[in-house]
């Protein structure tokens, strides 16, 4: 058993076999970033699930990653923060922090490295307290990874997995969480339907956002794959956005020969079911990717200066196509080079990876 204190990597290289905490009932495990992050933290809350099986454990999260986790059954319940709608200000933000300390956690664990994360795991009284050695307030963690990552050598999933297990046992398995009712994938096929998309209809989905500029392959080149895939295999062509990528979609519709179906889902589950009656997505390091990756959808991702390794999508069926520069691993938003990376990738590999998974897909 494990006790107050800080635990550091060296002391867990060769962990036990149950590290698990006594006498936790209710914890709080906080991810309030992105949609892909939360997602990769899924199969460390699996394990936190299968070592605390009678704990109540609850997501901190925020409004664009929660519905991620609907349906989640390693998941008890959400809490939702909102920086810039509910929670927006100190008194709002003051009562929120008073709520989670009335919750009475026994064990929080900041799976999002980040001051604030270290600051909320303090404030909420807990008196297990598990993070990362980095960043400010590390010093209020009870249990501590001191360990770090170079880029290019581990995935974000095995990070998360090795947090935990400084207080769980067995190893788990890599394998995103994300389930789908079958109403969100009835409603997906009836949208389908109604645009005159039958069910055999070869469904290439094609999202080509992005959290930041560096990250997007360029309209040009969109338009050209797409305009490829719909020759060659006779594809329907759905042109998959956010509600901020409205004109990124529209300028790649223009470019294309061929007709496409552009639509922005109302909701991130939305997109997942559409996604899921895909043949074929294609799209760039995004959290779309992470949503197909988790629904095992025959995938071709995008990458640019991300960390590959890090990050590529966790699924058999997906593959990556990233151009190799001498200046990986580098700081993306610093690039003095105007993104090469991402922004002249040719056409010719993203197409090639896209025809052999076709093909492998239709053995």
């Amino acid at each position: 058993m494990l006790s107050g204190g800080q635990i550091s990597a060296s002391r867990v290289s060769g962990f036990k076999r149950d590290n698990t905490l006594a006498n936790i009932n209710k914890m709080l495990v906080i991810r309030v970033d992105g949609i892909g992050d939360l997602l990769n933290s899924t199969p460390a809350l699996a394990l936190l699930r299968e070592s605390y099986p009678s704990a109540e454990i609850t997501v901190l999260a925020r409004p664009l990653n929660a519905p991620v986790l609907i349906g989640n059954p390693d998941v008890d319940r959400v809490l939702v923060f909102d920086r810039t709608g509910k929670h927006r200000g100190i008194t709002a933000q003051l009562q929120f922090y008073r709520q989670l300390r009335r919750e009475r956690f026994q064990l929080v664990v900041a799976m999002q490295t980040a001051m604030w994360s270290h600051l909320i795991a303090f404030l909420s009284g807990a008196p297990y307290r598990l993070g990362r050695y980095q960043k400010r307030f590390r010093s209020t963690l009870t249990h501590a990874w001191r360990g770090r990552y170079r880029k290019g050598e581990t995935h974000e999933v095995d990070r998360n997995l090795e947090l935990v297990r400084l207080i769980c046992k067995g190893e788990s398995k890599r394998k995103l969480v994300f389930h789908l009712s079958p109403d969100e994938t009835a409603a997906a096929k009836a949208q389908l339907a109604a645009w005159g998309v039958g069910p055999d209809a070869f469904l290439i989905g094609i999202h080509p956002g992005g959290s930041s500029f560096d990250k997007r392959w360029p309209e040009k080149q969109y338009a050209e794959l797409a305009d490829r895939l719909s020759r060659q295999y006779n594809a329907t062509i759905l042109l998959l956005r956010g509600p901020e990528e409205a004109e990124l979609v529209r300028n790649i519709e223009k470019a294309m020969e061929s007709r496409a179906i552009p639509y922005a889902p109302e909701s991130i589950r939305a997109l997942g079911a559409l996604l899921s009656c895909c043949d074929l997505v294609v799209c760039n390091d995004s959290g779309p990717m992470h949503l197909a990756a988790a629904l095992d959808v025959p995938m071709v991702a995008i990458f640019g200066p991300t960390d590959h390794v890090a990050w590529h999508p966790l699924s058999e069926n997906a593959s990556i196509v990233r151009r190799d520069m001498p200046c990986w691993p580098c700081s993306a938003h610093k690039c003095k080079i105007g993104w090469e990376c991402t922004k002249k990738l040719p056409v010719e590999p993203v197409w090639d990876a896209t025809t052999l998974t076709v093909e492998a897909n239709q053995k």
